[in-house]
């Protein structure tokens, strides 16, 4: 039966207290954490291995530090500076740069106009809501960039199309080609020789220009060495002015001879001239209209050239304003065309391009890379996440990842043993009480539930977009461990016997054949419990994603946390003495598998994030039952003097190898078959585990009626205190 009285035990209010703090401030980052790498630039399968190898820190660490402080009593100095080692090492996670700041994108000019252009990796990983999302939008969106610019070709494209010629043409001084004469005629006092086709460096164009609507004429001097004498003797020694009538190349003379004019009046086709013009390097504007009003891109004299001893610029920085209704998804690449650009000097361009000429291989297209940051964070995002997902099996261990992974192994070891020496602890306060573990515990669970919650609406609030701002889970994850070293400095921790033999006597407890399959049992719970840690959140996240709302996916992540805790963790943990004194240990184990199993199975098949919430009740079978079932089986096992090397043993076993190989093997499915298929995976495995561990009780328990007591019990009678032995028996069987 339930107690119907409940007296506060005060010897009991600090451990308790240590178990809301804690938990409260771990529960601002714990839980968001792989999140929070996702964010930094790292892959589901990078983060799984950082969650793979977390753990088997955690196995060296707990019974070590276990051992140490059984060996020399002291228990409570390593369990409050290691309070302050995981505060230190969380706080310093903040500072680590996002290695993915840096977004880049391609762009291309060509067909007459600039996109940008960044490709998935496949079709799949297109996030279509953004795309869809941006596209019915009318606003624009300016984004800073900077190009790679390394190729001559891509300086002549903006030069000449751009009309950014300050670069290119600034050592030129002449133009020399050949110009075929059409005709001559006679306007405002003055001869224009007109000309119908020039041979620029073996090349033969049409010599095309403008002017007006903002275009000025180049009004030029050439030197003209004419084939026909009369036209010769028409322009003389004199040069004659370069300029555009009816859009077509003229020279303009205004001081001739009016016989000589007679005898070409009316002519056409006059042969060729031979022209040398003149170009100011002050103004490169002129030969940018040349080449471009020619369309002689080909023409080595149109290749960009730069004044001797200098090169060109490595990039082109600017302001693009991006037209977002533009926004369209071709194959596995996203496009957004560039309208417009604003240049350092504040001059705009439109980032003009020519249809590919035929003698044009694709090499020599137009074609760079830029740095781009926009003031759109959806923007932002979908040039992120195209980047990320081609990442996938590029190496991510860069200076970020083993910062992150330096300071998590720090953090890992430092919750790992405080968690094992606040167990040790609680139990050695409790003394032959051990059923009201739960009832401690479930502080910790308050605690976590409520600032989960908390902390994911806050984040939600404060941030924008899909990339989120986690200061305020750092702030308090701060406030509350350090307000659990104050309350820790007032523990009472009471010396307990010392075994003679530690490692031996724990040694001789790990050989029986029950405490194996208990082991067995550990690791396999640890399994299933790693991938809801590391992978649950990323679950929630993709499920958003389909139904286009990320806005409030952190505070769905909170709430998650919350169920977790006060709908499973809290009542389970609560009545977890009475239940495991009415179901026994073993029984308790195997419905926990099973649980495990309909949970995965659940997630399996869930399309809308908000039914994840239900689900989150299994949370108390699964992890409200599981932990003291875990705990105190270790503790009623362990021989007087070794309780806090046992815990450390057996939560090194969960977390060391079970949640271990769940992050490993959950990381890599999960990347190469996503979070539905894994989770069924990791579903029918739960099941499958659950009827071997079924099978193995049962064959132990028929071992114990034929030999009456197996080796794990015999050593239980010879360790454990006589008053206690046949409780321990009852409650590990679940048979009186």
């Amino acid at each position: 039966m339930l107690p119907s009285k409940m007296n506060v035990n005060k010897k009991l209010l600090p451990i308790k207290g240590h178990f809301f703090l804690f938990n409260a401030g771990t529960a601002p980052l714990v839980p968001y954490l792989s999140t929070y790498a996702r964010q930094l630039g790292f892959s589901s399968s990078t983060v799984g291995l950082i969650y793979t190898v977390l753990p088997i820190f955690g196995l060296v660490a707990k019974p070590l530090f276990g051992v140490i402080a059984d060996r020399f009593k002291i228990q409570k100095s390593l369990f409050i500076l290691f309070q302050i080692v995981t505060i230190i090492s969380f706080s310093a996670i903040y500072f680590i740069p996002d290695s993915g700041s840096k977004v880049s994108v391609e762009l291309d000019c060509g067909d007459g106009g600039t996109v940008l252009r960044s490709c998935y990796n496949s079709a799949e990983h297109v996030d279509t809501c953004k795309v869809t999302s941006l596209a019915s939008q009318t606003s624009h969106a300016v984004c800073k960039m900077s190009c790679d610019m390394t190729s001559p070709k891509m300086w002549q494209t903006v030069c000449e199309h751009w009309h950014i010629p300050q670069y290119c043409y600034s050592n030129t001084k002449s133009i020399e080609y050949t110009s075929y004469i059409s005709n001559v005629t006679t306007k405002d006092s003055c001869v224009y020789i007109s000309s119908h086709n020039v041979t620029l460096d073996g090349f033969s164009y049409k010599p095309s220009c403008r002017i007006g609507s903002g275009y000025v004429d180049i009004n030029e001097p050439c030197s003209l060495n004419c084939s026909d004498q009369h036209l010769a003797n028409l322009i003389g020694t004199k040069k004659a002015n370069m300029t555009c009538l009816n859009k077509t190349l003229n020279y303009r003379l205004c001081d001739y001879n009016a016989q000589d004019l007679a005898n070409v009046t009316g002519e056409t086709n006059l042969s060729k001239c031979q022209a040398n013009c003149d170009l100011d390097p002050q103004t490169p504007w002129q030969l940018m209209e040349i080449c471009e009003g020619w369309d002689a891109d080909a023409a080595q004299t149109c290749h960009p050239k730069t004044k001797e001893g200098e090169n060109f610029p490595d990039s082109l920085s600017f302001d693009g304003t991006v037209l977002l209704s533009t926004t369209i998804v071709e194959h596995k690449c996203v496009y957004i065309q560039l309208n417009h650009i604003q240049t350092e000097d504040g001059s705009i361009h439109y980032p003009f391009c020519e249809s590919k000429a035929t003698y044009q291989m694709n090499a020599e297209l137009f074609h760079s890379t830029c740095n781009i940051s926009c003031n759109s964070e959806m923007v932002n995002e979908l040039f992120k996440s195209a980047l990320e997902s081609r990442k996938e099996e590029e190496t991510q261990y860069t200076k970020q990842f083993w910062l992150f992974f330096l300071l998590m192994i720090i953090s890992w070891v430092g919750q790992a043993v405080v968690v094992t020496f606040a167990d040790a602890i609680c139990f050695n306060l409790l003394g032959t009480k051990i059923s009201l573990y739960g009832r401690q515990r479930l502080w910790g669970s308050v605690g976590f539930g409520i600032f989960s919650l908390l902390t994911g609406v806050l984040i939600d609030v404060i941030s924008e977009g899909a990339v989120k701002n986690y200061t305020v889970a750092f702030i308090l994850m701060f406030v509350f461990m350090t307000g659990d070293v104050i309350v820790s400095c007032y523990l009472k921790v009471e010396s307990t016997k010392m075994s003679i033999n530690i490692l031996a006597d724990v040694g001789s407890l790990l050989t029986s054949l029950p405490t194996f399959v208990f082991m067995l049992w550990t690791i396999a719970v640890g399994l299933c419990t790693g991938l809801i840690w590391q992978f649950l959140f990323w679950h929630i996240e993709d499920i958003s994603g389909l139904s286009c709302e990320g806005g409030y996916v952190k505070t769905l992540q909170g709430l998650v946390s919350a169920i977790q805790t006060f709908g499973g963790e809290i009542p389970f943990m609560f009545v977890s003495g009475y239940l495991l004194r009415k179901f026994g240990h073993t029984n308790t184990m195997s419905l926990v598998l099973f649980a495990f199993g309909v949970r995965f199975m659940l997630y399996s098949i869930v399309t809308n994030p908000w039914w994840i919430l239900p689900i989150e009740m299994f949370q108390g079978i699964t992890f409200g039952m599981f932990y003291p079932t875990m705990t105190s089986y270790a503790t009623v096992v362990s021989p007087p003097g070794t309780e806090t090397t046992v815990q450390g043993v057996v939560g090194a076993v969960f977390e060391g190898v079970g949640t271990s190989l769940g992050s490993f093997i959950g990381g890599r499915l999960y990347t190469a078959y996503g979070g539905w298929n894994t989770f069924q995976y990791f579903g029918i495995g739960a099941f499958v585990a659950c009827a071997l561990h079924m099978l193995a009780q049962y064959a132990l328990r028929n071992r114990h009626l034929h030999v009456n007591l197996s080796q794990g019990y015999t050593s239980i009678v010879k360790y454990g205190q006589e008053t206690d032995t046949v409780y321990i028996l009852e409650d590990m069987d679940g048979a009186r």
